[in-house]
């Protein structure tokens, strides 16, 4: 499993509204991605990290270069409405049985303002 430092999944925006998270994504790999986890962190006023309880998954057919808007129904995303939040990229999984793991920092990442 070859582990390089560029983001094969990028994510651009993150949103929490009315009980669901959006995330678009960009796929930034050479190669169909066919799965994906991501995870959430949102900041307080203060700074302060919240981070969300579960991550999310899709299974997909995201060609490469191709664009998805993902949308999630949560019923806690109401007790996350933070400011800032930030979604970033725990796995990936391609075509040809390859994948994509963070290796802690968090490299495929967007914060979004909340509104």
């Amino acid at each position: 499993m070859g582990q390089s430092n560029t983001c094969p999944l990028q994510p651009i925006l993150v949103k929490n509204v009315a009980s669901q998270i959006s995330v678009s994504l960009q796929s930034t790999s050479g190669k169909q991605v066919t799965a994906y986890h991501l995870g959430l962190t949102f900041f307080d006023v203060n700074g302060k990290a919240h981070l969300f309880p579960h991550t999310f998954a899709d299974n997909v057919a995201l060609k490469s270069q191709g664009k998805r808007k993902a949308i999630w129904h949560s019923p806690q995303a109401h007790q996350f409405l933070q400011p800032l939040a930030k979604a970033y990229l725990l796995d990936a999984t391609f075509s040809d049985g390859t994948e994509w793991l963070d290796d802690g920092s968090h490299l495929c990442s967007v914060t979004s303002v909340q509104e």
